[in-house]
């Protein structure tokens, strides 16, 4: 649950900035059009209307007051434009506040009541927020004063900054309409609306594109494909694909972010080389793209051009002098037939990836009514994983792990299920993929401890105080420091941790930079012990075990499967028990289900310890103590 905390507080953030961005853009936009009306002034119209049709939307206001002193002697003020054509020639007292303002400070006022003499105009009465800008002018002072209704809230520091670039624009509307502008003021306005216009050009590509690669952005994306189908005909075909590298996370942990930031550039620049000029591409989140191949002709075709950026992407990226291999899964979707805008389409696309990650990764799958059906099951089956969790449905299971020769129980591993309130219980395979995706799997775990904490003196009074207890960390958990904190504080509160195990993929210890450095020791200065699971099917790494104290290694079922009749398996299984003993690990094997195989470690190897159907099928913690956990 961490996990998707904070991915959704970091796309939170991504928005808002985006949305800050794009708003900041939007007033420049605003101060240009303002500028261009002023450029175009002839001596004889009013050069604030420009102003105040620009000002006004941006700052929500609704009136604007200048004023101007009526001699250079500082003399009253006197209003010489306003929106409001009743106020205009009125004349006002200075006063303390307004001299602060004359002086080049801009002041923000919950109400624009004042007791120092100002005229009685229906303007000013009433409490209501006013905003208080200086106005250069020759050979006097001025000001500008912004009103709110009385019902709108008080300016804020956004409305203030903006105030500046609005006070330099209307010291140059006083400019032009008390004077002909001379040619070092056209030159300064006009030096300034280059820098407004560079501003709001920089300021646009901000808000819409990817700072890393200059790809597209999310919502620029979308925003680019939907306006383009919009305006196709009948008969036009588009495909958008949705490309996910596969096991970027990996080259993060092993190589660290920088060698990642250059992958992902160089994966932006690979896919630029080979689109054509109406095709587009979009970065959607860290490793996830979006292209759109517009127009093509058949499928045949565009599986052709797809392929090809598939193969492009499997050729090694030379990085900071090493060769970086990664592969991208691509799913595509076709318009008009798997949708009609950009939504279903990349969400169609997404799930035919989804299955292109699940079979194959590196490959090419196309979206189909089949895929559609299982789209729809998934998206049902998220929701029921969020009730599920919310509902506290997941239970705790025990298979016990035994001494070959004996059978006698010498500890357990912690297994989930998913008792559904039908009283369905679901095995991992069908759940447990999904709920890491979704990030799931920290709530979960919190649950797991619950059950073995409430469970744990019963169990020692049916199977001793020594029994050891297994629980599985999965690689994303074991490399999330504050999660494994927390973890290994609430086994070690149990006053029983060395009574558990954590079990960790070898996957886990590539992230060397913060597993081995930050997360092991805490386990170890704990007292837990530690398992690594599935041994001989993942990463395995001779440099990464001499660097751990790792107190048993779980050899993968997939190499016990019929172990007496496979050679090579068993020449695989010898050496990894050599290592075991090298690095004083105890090795356990792991799936053992027939007689067969269970002879042939009691009488070929050392192996003195085994988990499998053959001695037990996981059992729910509640049904082995007898009562509800």
């Amino acid at each position: 649950m961490e996990g998707a905390e904070e991915l959704r507080e970091t796309l939170v953030a991504m928005r808002q900035e985006i949305g800050l961005l794009r708003t900041e853009a939007k007033h420049a936009n605003l101060l240009l059009e303002a500028l261009d009306a002023m450029l175009d002034v002839d001596g004889r119209d009013d050069p604030f209307a420009g102003v105040f049709a620009a000002l006004l939307p941006v700052f929500d206001c609704t009136a604007a007051i200048v004023l101007t002193e009526s001699t250079a002697q500082r003399g009253p003020l006197k209003c010489i434009a306003s929106n409001r054509t009743s106020v205009i020639g009125s004349v006002w007292n200075s006063g303390r506040k307004l001299e602060k303002v004359l002086a080049g400070r801009i002041l923000t006022t919950l109400s624009a009541v004042d007791n120092e003499g100002w005229p009685d105009l229906d303007e000013l009465r009433g409490s209501q927020a006013a905003l208080y800008l200086p106005l250069g002018v020759r050979d006097r002072r001025g000001l500008m004063m912004l009103l709110r209704a009385r019902d709108q809230s008080g300016f804020d520091r956004t409305h203030v900054t903006l105030a500046r670039k609005f006070s330099l624009l209307a010291s140059h509307a006083l400019a032009a309409k008390h004077a002909s502008q001379t040619e070092a003021e056209s030159h300064r306005l006009k030096h300034l609306a280059e820098e407004l216009k560079a501003s709001k050009e920089a300021l646009t590509f901000r808000a819409n594109h990817d700072q890393l690669t200059g790809l597209p952005n999310r919502s620029y994306i979308a925003e680019l494909v939907n306006r383009t189908l919009a305006h196709k005909a009948p008969g036009h075909k588009v495909a958008l694909a949705f490309l996910d590298l596969d096991d970027f996370k990996r080259v993060n942990d092993f190589y660290g972010h920088t060698t990642g930031d250059l992958l992902l550039k160089g994966v932006a620049q690979r896919l630029r080389d080979e689109i054509r000029d109406t095709d587009m591409i979009g970065r959607i989140s860290g490793d996830e793209f979006v292209i759109v191949f517009d127009p093509f002709e058949r499928q045949a075709e565009l599986s052709a051009v797809v392929s090809r950026v598939s193969a492009e992407l499997q050729k090694p990226f030379r990085i900071e002098g090493q060769d970086i291999r990664t592969s991208g899964s691509i799913g595509v979707a076709l318009w008009p037939v798997h949708g009609h805008d950009y939504d279903t389409l990349r969400s169609h696309a997404d799930a035919a990836m989804y299955r292109t990650k699940t079979a194959y990764k590196g490959s090419v799958t196309f979206f189909s009514p089949a895929l559609g059906r299982e789209m729809s099951e998934r998206l049902s089956l998220e929701r029921r994983l969020r009730a599920a969790l919310s509902e506290r449905e997941f239970h705790c299971a025990l298979q016990q792990k035994v001494d070959l020769r004996t059978h006698r129980i010498v500890g357990f591993e912690v297994l989930v299920r998913w008792v559904d309130s039908h009283g369905t219980i679901h095995p991992p395979a069908q759940f447990l993929q999904l709920a890491g995706e979704m990030g799931l799997l920290d709530g979960i775990t919190d649950i797991m401890l619950d059950i073995m904490g409430e469970a744990l003196p019963l169990l020692d009074a049916q199977f001793g105080a020594d029994a050891q207890y297994s629980i599985n960390i999965s690689a994303a958990q074991a490399t999330k420091t504050p999660f494994m904190q927390k973890v290994v504080r609430r086994i070690a509160d149990s006053g029983r941790p060395e009574n558990f195990l954590l079990e960790l993929t070898e996957e886990s210890f590539l992230a060397t930079g913060t597993f081995v450095s930050e997360v092991l020791p805490l386990i170890r200065e704990a007292g837990l012990g530690v398992s690594i699971d599935d041994f001989g099917t993942g990463y395995s790494s001779l440099a990464i075990l001499a660097d751990i104290t790792a107190d048993e290694l779980k050899v993968d079922r997939s190499l016990i499967t019929s172990i007496h009749q496979r050679p090579r398996s068993q020449s695989i299984l010898r050496a990894i028990e050599s290592l075991g003993a090298s690095l004083n690990m105890s090795v356990i094997a792991e799936g053992v289900e027939t007689a067969e195989e269970r002879h042939y470690l009691l009488n070929s190897t050392g192996i003195k310890t085994g988990q499998g159907y053959l001695f037990h099928k996981p059992q729910l913690v509640r049904e082995i103590i007898g009562r509800p956990t």
